[in-house]
């Protein structure tokens, strides 16, 4: 059998001739605000979310993380991802042949002061920058890779910046380990995984906690709508536009800011974008960056997480062009660093050799963030500031709910200075919740009561006078999640026991 050197040496030898027959095109220059950008991942993704999230919150307005954890996870063990066991060990959690070091307190506290510092020292965006964002959290109750504590701690974390009324975090659905879509159940068979599934293609679908009979969760939809407002979906047969393919090679750069290939930093020749035709047109847009997890790239399975995540559906009709970078699988030879499983660098490989102190990776100049953050600047060469346009009267809707918290979201109205929320529960008359800037157009509800019924209205502040406000809108809080302690073996790839037994037990 050939050895992993020479098996990797054939594989690269087979993508250079390749090469010149999939020559991707140049990434097109839009009319992309910038400074409406927002960010999402899923596993490896999320931690690359947040890193990108932090390291860009000037221009970052939201962040969505799947089943991942705090910025600068890996803390020491990052240093020149020569830690990385012990990096899985706290970061992930879920695999018994790595025991599992907890998160604690004094680690969330060294992370947070980490981001400080490196704020202080301008190596990130200012921290104070997270007081803006809105976050959408999602962890899967029979998620046994990156286990429900690392993604409390990152809930810790935001906590450290970013006000609570601004943090959804939704851990009361019965999904593995996967990117959840109501996209994938559109898609030829094979390219979506029952809920409760981790493995294959990593993307689930899951029907909603409460909700109409057979009604899938859209977590896309979900965080899109907390970032930007009311959003209408276009079905997935009725998209107006394709992800075209681009090359990723005039982005990706050494740290002196020479030129390197792609695959020095793990990262493919080829991304993707979608692009509605409103934003081909030239008509102004925003961005959303999508990172997918590891074994989720398109060397592993083609274009399934860019057509069946479920984002291409919210951005078609609401002007939101979508970025899909990727990662690739590398073994450690000259060629590139030891990433086999195509996951983003949250634990510094990109960074060895090169660093006297961890966490070079997670800052404006770490090898991968720099690189998508120019494709970013690239779409947005012909950017302007958009206007926004507002009614008269808020539109508000109930974009995400959980056992505890409920996610608000509503239409801007022109001239605003404040929105004040409303919440009623039975018979009971209605309270104020809070008042929020016009820059806001989202409130997260939290400290409710699980399965119980509530009501919110939203009304805008103009010239120190409330105007009209809107319908009432009515949610049903979810039920808590079940007792569970899923565990996942990445060797055998396969649920296992806490003893490194097989099982096919899930929590319903």
């Amino acid at each position: 059998m050939p050895s992993l050197q020479s098996r990797s040496a054939f594989r690269f030898a087979v993508l250079l001739a390749l090469a010149p027959l999939c020559a991707a095109a140049d990434l097109p220059e839009l009319n992309i605000d910038l400074d409406r950008t927002t960010v999402s991942g899923i596993s490896s993704g999320a931690f690359m979310a947040v890193q990108m999230g932090v390291a860009h919150s000037a221009s970052v307005k939201g962040v969505a993380a799947t089943a991942g954890g705090p910025y600068f996870c890996a803390l020491q063990d990052a240093l020149g991802g020569a830690g990385v066991t012990q990096a899985m060990r706290r970061c992930m959690q879920g695999d018994p042949d790595y025991a599992a070091t907890p998160i604690t307190p004094g680690d969330v506290d060294t992370m947070v002061a980490s981001a400080r510092g490196w704020s202080a020292r301008g190596s990130i965006d200012p921290v104070t920058n997270l007081a803006g964002q809105a976050v959408w959290l999602f962890h899967g109750y029979n998620d046994g890779v990156v286990k429900k504590p690392v993604v409390d701690a990152l809930r810790a974390w935001y906590g450290a910046f970013t006000p609570a009324t601004q943090v959804f975090y939704r851990d009361d659905i019965n999904a593995g380990h996967a990117q959840i879509s109501a996209a994938c159940a559109d898609k030829a068979a094979g390219s979506c995984n029952v809920c409760a599934k981790t493995g294959g293609k990593f993307i689930n679908a899951c029907t909603d906690k409460p909700a109409a009979a057979g009604q899938l969760y859209d977590a896309a939809g979900a965080a899109l709508q907390l970032f930007y407002g009311p959003l209408e979906r276009t079905p997935t047969t009725q998209l107006g536009s394709t992800p075209k393919p681009f090359d990723q090679a005039p982005f990706t750069r050494q740290r002196n800011g020479m030129p390197s290939t792609p695959l020095r930093l793990a990262m493919g020749d080829t991304g993707y974008v979608y692009v509605p035709k409103a934003c081909a047109a030239g008509e102004p847009c925003s961005l959303h960056i999508a990172f997918h997890g590891c074994q989720q790239d398109a060397g592993t399975i083609d274009q399934t997480f860019v057509t069946g995540a479920g984002f291409n559906e919210w951005a078609d009709a609401n002007r939101i062009v979508v970025l899909y970078p990727q990662a690739r699988a590398t073994y450690g030879t000259a060629l590139g660093p030891v990433n086999p499983m195509a996951c983003w660098d949250w634990w510094g490989y990109n960074d060895f050799l090169y660093d006297a102190g961890a966490g070079q990776y997670a800052r404006k100049d770490g090898a991968q963030v720099s690189a998508v953050w120019r494709m970013a600047e690239k779409l947005a060469a012909r950017g302007k500031p958009a206007a926004v346009i507002g009614g008269v009267v808020p539109a508000l809707r109930v974009v995400d709910r959980s056992a505890s918290q409920v996610a608000l979201a509503w239409t801007p109205v022109a001239g605003a200075s404040a929105y004040r929320i409303q919440r009623s529960i039975g018979d009971a008359a209605a309270t104020l919740l809070g008042t929020v800037p016009a820059a806001r157009t989202a409130y997260v509800d939290g400290g409710l009561s699980p399965d119980s019924v509530y009501r919110y209205r939203v009304s805008a502040v103009a010239n120190g006078v409330d105007g009209a406000a809107s319908a009432l809108v009515e949610a049903r809080s979810g039920p808590p999640a079940p007792p569970c302690d899923p565990y996942f073996s990445l060797s055998r790839n396969a649920p296992v026991t806490r003893n490194k037994q097989p099982t096919s037990k899930i929590c319903p």
